[in-house]
């Protein structure tokens, strides 16, 4: 299962497994939001090369419009999947505490 929705502090919150068959609709939320800076993925537990795409289009037009996303409270296991991938150097990712 996977959820998508706007924090109380106006954070991108995303909470389950983002995998191919909820990649559209994650990347329609996306597009919606003028300009996502924070996406909060304390809750996500699998990220599918399908998901990267969607964080990868959304910094993209971020970034275009001047701005940048960050990535904060990245599960450890997340975490790996984006350094292996190379994301932690072109998006502001950080690890959950503890």
């Amino acid at each position: 299962m996977f959820e998508i929705h706007l924090g109380a502090a106006g954070e991108v919150v995303m909470t389950g497994r983002l995998d191919a068959t909820q990649c559209d609709a994650a990347l329609q939320f996306m597009d919606r939001l003028a300009a996502p800076r924070v996406i909060d993925l304390a809750g996500l537990e699998y990220i599918a090369s399908a998901g990267l795409r969607v964080l990868l289009v959304t910094q993209k037009r971020v970034k275009g419009a001047g701005g940048g996303l960050a990535l904060i409270n990245v599960r450890p296991q997340i975490h790996d999947i984006f350094r292996y991938a190379g994301f932690d150097r072109i998006i502001d990712v950080t690890r959950a505490a503890g």
